[in-house]
């Protein structure tokens, strides 16, 4: 049975189950959490002439990002995934500096991955560039 999405806006069932498991063992590390986090200009969108269409528009194309977790002492951007791939990689690049620009936080900002599984090429990036990442496998449904 599926079930309703009423906390996590954007996040697929599948990344909410592995979030849930990532609460479980970190959520006491964080003093609270944003979701769906819009970040950069977004796409100005002129065809309209009703300015609360251009509004939903421009909202709608803006990137998100799937939590941001705030710690005493830093902003931790979290990007989670079942499949940490190539497209995970920019997202940890660009960011940080949409977030930057968008909210001028106070805080360092740093990021995480949180991921099921990594692409056979990814970890190695990761470790190259200093990009926290966590891997949560999916529970065997069978023990």
């Amino acid at each position: 049975m599926a079930r309703k999405n009423r906390f996590y806006p954007h996040l697929l069932q599948a990344d909410i189950d592995l979030w849930e498991r990532f609460l479980k063992l970190h959520e006491s590390e964080y003093n609270y959490f944003d979701y769906d986090v819009r970040i950069g200009k977004g796409r100005p969108a002129e065809e309209f002439h009703d300015t609360k269409i251009k509004k939903m528009a421009l909202d709608l194309s803006m990137r998100r990002i799937d939590v941001v977790g705030y710690k005493p002492n830093e902003i931790e951007i979290i990007e989670i995934t079942c499949f940490g791939d190539l497209k995970c990689l920019g997202q940890l690049l660009t960011y940080p500096q949409l977030y930057k620009e968008t909210h001028h936080p106070v805080l360092p900002v740093t990021t995480l991955l949180l991921a099921e599984k990594l692409g056979a090429d990814i970890e190695p990036v990761l470790i190259q560039n200093n990009y926290k990442y966590e891997v949560i496998p999916k529970p065997d449904l069978l023990n």
